[in-house]
């Protein structure tokens, strides 16, 4: 079979004489299948021989082609290291002759493309390749364990491998940074004994982070300071001054977050976000629409609250998982509370009015209607996140993602939190003004009116001292300043 090669500025395609196309693209240490893949076994049972793995021989042994060797990654993932002038790995099952000549023929169409450019790797480079099941093609990554970054040996378009958008060459660096170590986490046996993991700088990183979340309600750290202590007892433990696969790969994967999370505070740049409820990007502000305002005054300012909350949830689309549980737990409570008075107090009341003669029958009605309204809602709202203060970060950022319209930002979200509350409010008003016809009937118009007076009293001076329907909003200073007496 013939080959001719032809090249673009998005992948190489080497057409085949008989009409079949091959495409070799690049892609990222983040984009690979190594945790979707869809190939499956079937176990039976075999025949065990006498003294199997004892005195009896060895089974002739499965080889590779020269230079390759075969390592297992603490995860149980076995792939294959070429050690050559440019150091090749890869996951595919070079155990299989089939697979072998797979690799070897994208090897030298790398190599082919190299003297083509008249680009020369330096040698502390490594090339990976992920053969592509479901199709004939190949996609390819390098890095560079000196400078420690991911690379392409072709400009490649970041919006095509799903890299985020950045504001600079050194901001994007961080990313590639990131998947330097991502690629050092999943291959982290053949370079143990050799890569520097700078251990020390990480357990400085994760002392100043503890610190951080210790003393500032908006650390923009991803993990709490009870994790961050974790971290630290399992970085100065013996094993992990110790290097091998399984402290490579740790050390690795919380490179990974740490250079994750500097890419996200814009660490380095000129507008670096410092605190966690800080936008620094370009978003257009959502202003609250008149029709929200207006139902928020309705539903006694309790939609104003829970928008408060999910914006400061969601700034410039982050997430925080520990306040984000923490939001949850404490709406979750508001639900849960909402379902137990309502069906234990109003709505029994209620049926015991429609059975008292010279009650007004449409009051009750009315008040029971809110009650159920309540009851339902907080019900659907229950069962809808009932895992939600143990989602992942992920995981909320998916769900706030879909929450939020570009027109009207979280109000109708916000609206949705506050039925349970708000309703429940105003059955509880609306039952009160059976209780103002009792009194009518029983005293005068004189005694409801002293009521009426004192009620009012009463809510203008809680408007005075601003005490509304609020929520516990997960926000105070910014600094915890505490001085020892």
């Amino acid at each position: 079979m013939g080959f001719k090669f032809s090249s673009s500025d998005a992948f190489t395609t080497v057409e085949c004489t008989d009409g079949a196309s091959k495409i070799f693209k690049p892609t990222t240490s983040v984009r690979t299948t190594r945790y979707e893949r869809t190939s499956r076994v079937d176990p039976s049972f075999v025949n065990i021989p006498a003294g199997f793995g004892s005195y009896a021989n060895e089974a002739e042994p499965r080889y590779l082609p020269l230079a390759w060797s075969a390592f297992t990654h603490p995860e149980g993932q076995a792939y294959f290291v070429c050690h050559a002038e440019i150091t090749v790995v890869t996951e595919a099952y070079l155990y299989s002759p089939e697979v072998q000549n797979k690799v070897a023929f994208w090897i030298d169409e790398f190599n082919a493309r190299l003297l083509s450019a008249g680009i020369r790797l330096p040698g502390t480079s490594e090339l990976f390749l992920e053969l592509d099941e479901s199709s004939d093609s190949c996609g390819y990554y390098l890095v560079d364990y000196a400078s420690r970054v991911e690379f392409w040996i072709e400009e490649v378009d970041s919006d095509d491998l799903d890299i985020p958008t950045a504001v600079s060459l050194s901001h994007r660096r961080l990313t590639l940074q990131e998947h330097f170590w991502t690629h050092v986490e999943h291959f982290p046996s053949h370079h143990a004994k050799e890569i520097s993991l700078e251990r020390d700088e990480l357990v400085h990183v994760f002392s100043h982070a503890r610190a951080d979340q210790m003393t500032s309600a908006n650390s923009t750290f991803p993990y709490s300071a009870k994790q961050c202590t974790e971290f630290l007892e399992l970085l100065n433990s013996a094993p992990c001054t110790i290097t091998s696969p399984y402290s490579t790969a740790l050390i690795a994967r919380l490179w990974s977050v740490v250079y994750n999370h500097r890419f996200s505070i814009h660490y380095g740049e000129e507008h670096a976000r410092l605190s966690r409820d800080q936008s620094i990007l370009d978003i257009p502000k959502v202003s609250r629409s008149i029709p929200f305002r207006m139902a928020s005054r309705l539903l006694f300012k309790i939609p104003d609250a829970h928008l408060q909350v999910l914006d400061s949830l969601y700034v410039d689309n982050l997430v925080y998982v520990e306040h984000w549980r923490d939001a949850m737990t404490a709406i979750h409570e508001e639900w849960l509370m909402c379902s137990y008075w309502v069906s234990m107090i109003p709505q029994i009341v209620d049926m015991l009015s429609l059975l008292v003669p010279g009650s007004n029958r449409m009051v009750a009605l009315a008040s029971m209607l809110l009650c159920n309204i309540a009851l339902v809602s907080a019900i659907v709202h229950l069962a809808k996140h009932h895992r939600a203060t143990k989602w992942h970060a992920a995981d909320a950022a998916e769900y706030l993602a879909d929450a939020r319209s570009e027109s009207s930002g979280f109000q109708w979200t916000a609206l949705a939190f506050s039925l349970p509350k708000a309703s429940l409010l105003w059955a509880l008003g609306i039952f009160s003004c059976q209780g103002l016809l009792w009194l009518l009937a029983a005293t005068n118009i004189y005694a409801v009116s002293a009521v009426v007076a004192f009620m009012c009293l009463v809510a203008l001076c809680s408007q005075a001292s601003r005490v509304t329907w609020q929520m516990p909003v997960f926000r105070c200073a910014s600094r915890v300043e505490d001085s020892a007496v």
